[in-house]
Order: structure tokens, then C-alpha cells, then sequence
């Protein structure tokens, strides 16, 4: 079934929904004197997504600091917030039609007051939480949501959404306080954090961390590149060792870089596959630097505030997920081609953005 047939269907049986007596509470914005008891927000994709959904779950939190808040978010995600005393109760979700009842069910179990739905997959979410009866529900719309259309066709089943369209290519935190701000909540600090508590390794010696993967092959450095900037940094600091990151499909390509050296490969370590989330964000807290692309390590490391050298594909990944904090602790090195890419970044720039890294935080 196609993305508009889907969400036609979605309408049609939401509107059926509303003759058991429940309909979303409409509203143009919160006052001082509205209270929320308990709130549950959707971020059910990619780490990323989750990570920098974090100012946003802070901002909700600040305006309402005795509601419960309930998490919804994907099970690949689970170590990032669990044991974190932020939330009451966490369900394991990943954005699809199974598991919407079972959803519903712990939404009403808990009785909750608004939705807010930061990142998640269109109409399933919106389903959810209207058979789970929350009173407000309000969602961040994105462009892919519209499906070419001027209206957003689900758009009378949420209290409230924000249409970014008009703002081009934002920032994604800023698509988030935008929302926020559209109905009366602030929010104070646009910093990430990591939820879930852990503790930070702290190696004795300086260590590179590089993740080579992406989520698809157009996002990734060559590997031959990432195979130079190693060998340059190995020849010019005896005591650095680099750390090769990922999840266990990255291994592979790890082991290629590896494998490119002509030498020195003892100071070289492939560590994809072997941490969960909370174990890779300590082993990032401890980097000197990170080398990495657009994707979750990036947001984890911006969020621990070590030093990171981007690698993005064109001015777009920039604008919508680039480092917004501690702008002194980042290098963004951006491709001159978008048509080519990543690819075109050049090697002594990666070179030069990582010598400026461990200059500025020696070990």
C-alpha cells in the first residue's frame, strides 16, 4: 500500500474512531495554567533522530517538571535511556502496524494527558495515540509526511503541528523548538544529552576514533582515504592509537581500512559489534577526536562534547543535523560537489581538521 493510501485509510478509520466519543482536544497554545500529568513522546526511528530529539524532551520536561513522562522509542535504541530517571515508563516501538493495540493499551493504562510525536512513521503513530484516548496529540510533520500535497491529510486528528515547510532546510532541533514554541513551550537549552547514565572511559593515551559507516554507501568516506589519514596520523604521533567503531555490519568494512594499511596495523583496532549503545557512548567520551559522517556516533559524541571532525556529502546534511553546540569543539568539512559527494573531500583537510583536535585537547 502506497504512503497516501495509507494515510486515506488512516482517515477514514479515525473517523470511525470518533463514534466511540473520542476526539483530539484542538489548541492554538498552552497557557501558564495548563497542567499536564502525564506525556508520552514518540521517537521511534534511528539513533540519531532519538539523540537529537533530546532538547525537546528537556524543553517538555522544564514546562511540566512533576508530569510523568513515558518514552516510546525504538528497541535498537534501548541502552541510550534505560535506567534513566528522566522517564516513568519506556514501550518498545518500531514505527509500524505491529504492536499499535498493545501501544494503545499502555497509553491508556497510563491515562495519558498529550502526545507528542517527534520522530515516527506516519499514520501509525497518529493511530496509536488516538486509540490510546490522549487528550492533546501533536506531531512534527516532515516534508515526506505532505507526500506532495499542499495539506497534510491527517491534519484534523492532531491538536496542533507545525508546518516547517515554509523554512526550507532546518536544522532538526530547531524543526523541534519550532514546534514547541508554535503552542507556548519554550525551550531552554538546544544542547543533547545522553539520557541513560553511564560511566565515561578515560584511556591514558591519546585515541582517534573513526566510524566509517553510514547508512547507505554514498554517505561513506573511500576507504582508501580513511586508510591515508591513518597512516599520516600513526607516522606523526607514536603514542596515538585509532579505533575503528560501528555496528557489526560495519566490521567488515572496518577490517578493509585495516587491511589498506602498509603497516602499523597493531595500533589499529576494529571495535564494530563488540558494545551496545551505552557502551559505545562511553568508549566515545573518551576519544581525543571523532572522525565521522552524518550519523548517530556523530550526534552521540556533539552530546558528550568530544571533539569531532564531520564529514558531510553537501550544504543540506550540513543545514539539518550539523553540530549546533560547542561550535569550538567541531570541524564540518562539506563536499564542493554535491553531485559527487563525500567522496570529494579531501584527505589533507581530514588530516589537518584532526592535528587541530589533538593539538587543542592533549591527553
Amino acid at each position: 500500500m502506497s504512503k497516501v493510501a495509507k494515510q486515506v485509510a488512516a482517515g477514514v478509520f479515525l473517523t470511525i474512531w470518533k463514534a466511540t466519543g473520542y476526539s483530539v482536544k484542538k489548541i492554538t497554545r498552552f497557557s501558564p495554567e495548563d497542567k499536564l500529568k502525564t506525556i508520552a513522546i514518540f521517537s521511534t526511528t534511528a539513533l540519531g533522530d532519538f539523540i537529537l530529539n533530546t532538547p525537546a524532551i528537556a524543553a517538555l520536561k522544564a514546562r511540566w517538571p512533576d508530569a510523568k513522562l513515558l518514552l516510546v522509542m525504538n528497541q535498537r535504541n534501548e541502552a541510550l535511556a534505560a535506567g534513566s530517571n528522566l522517564f516513568t515508563d519506556i514501550f518498545y516501538w518500531n514505527g509500524k502496524a505491529n504492536d499499535v493495540l498493545k501501544l494503545a493499551g499502555f497509553l491508556r493504562k497510563h491515562r495519558v494527558d498529550a502526545t507528542f510525536i517527534l520522530h515516527s512513521r506516519t499514520p501509525y503513530d497518529i493511530i496509536a495515540a488516538s486509540l490510546g484516548r490522549s487528550t492533546y496529540i501533536f506531531k512534527d510533520v516532515y516534508y515526506n509526511d505532505y507526500q506532495g500535497q499542499e495539506n497534510f491529510a491527517l491534519a484534523r486528528f492532531l491538536s496542533a503541528h507545525f508546518d516547517n515547510r515554509k523554512q526550507g532546510n532546518i536544522h532538526l532541533i530547531d524543526q523541534k523548538a519550532q514546534l514547541l514554541k508554535s503552542i507556548g513551550i519554550d525551550m531552554p537549552s538546544k544542547e543533547m544529552f545522553i539520557p541513560a547514565p553511564f560511566t565515561p572511559e578515560r584511556p591514558e593515551k591519546t585515541v582517534v576514533g573513526i566510524h566509517a559507516g553510514a547508512s547507505s554507501l554514498e554517505r561513506c568516506w573511500p576507504v582508501e582515504k580513511f586508510a591515508q589519514v591513518i597512516e599520516m596520523l600513526l607516522a606523526q604521533h607514536p603514542d596515538l592509537e585509532i579505533v575503528l567503531i560501528g555496528a557489526n555490519a560495519e566490521k567488515a568494512l572496518n577490517q578493509r581500512i585495516i587491511d589498506a594499511l602498509t603497516g602499523q596495523q597493531a595500533r589499529v583496532h576494529n571495535l564494530a559489534g563488540t558494545t551496545n549503545l551505552i557502551q559505545l557512548a562511553a568508549k566515545i567520551a573518551g576519544f581525543t577526536c571523532l572522525v565521522v559522517g552524518d550519523t548517530g556516533p556523530l550526534h552521540i559524541a556533539v552530546a558528550l562534547k568530544t571533539p569531532t571532525v564531520g564529514l558531510y556529502g553537501g550544504q543540506m546534511y550540513v543545514d539539518g543535523a550539523a553540530p549546533m553546540q560547542d561550535s569550538a569543539l567541531h570541524h564540518v568539512l562539506v563536499s564542493d560537489d554535491d553531485n559527487v559527494g563525500i567522496s570529494r573531500i579531501d584527505v589533507a583537510d581530514v588530516y589537518s581538521a584532526i592535528n587541530q583536535c589533538l593539538a587543542a585537547n592533549p591527553v
